[in-house]
Parts: C-alpha cells; sequence; structure tokens
C-alpha cells in the first residue's frame, strides 16, 4: 500500500491556509487535487508559510 503525502497545513486552521477548512468551494476542490495531494511543495501558499511560521505549527495535534 503506497502512502500518500497530504500538505502539513491541509485543514488545520484558516489563519494558515484554508483550504480544507469549513466551506469548500469549486476553486478549493481543483487546489487539493492539484497540490495539497502529494505535490504540495510546488503550492505557493505552502511556501509562504513554511518561510514565515515557526515548525512548532507542524508539530502533530494529538
Amino acid at each position: 500500500m503506497t502512502k500518500i503525502k497530504v500538505c502539513p497545513f491541509f485543514g488545520k486552521k484558516d489563519d494558515y491556509c484554508d483550504v480544507g477548512c469549513d466551506y469548500i468551494s469549486l476553486h478549493d476542490v481543483t487546489m487539493i487535487i492539484r497540490f495539497c495531494n502529494g505535490r504540495y511543495e510546488g503550492c505557493i501558499k505552502y511556501q509562504e508559510l513554511m518561510d514565515r511560521l515557526p515548525e512548532s505549527v507542524l508539530a502533530p495535534q494529538f
């Protein structure tokens, strides 16, 4: 079974990335398909967040 990488900001919080939070528009669906599922390193929002947020934001929340 292949493990799929998902963007660490997906569905976390509107403050970071609103894709996957609350209402999902057609635009969000396109973004999820294109970037959030496996190719998020190419997403401009991901790159911006990685540059400005501390690594502690990416820690798993239990």
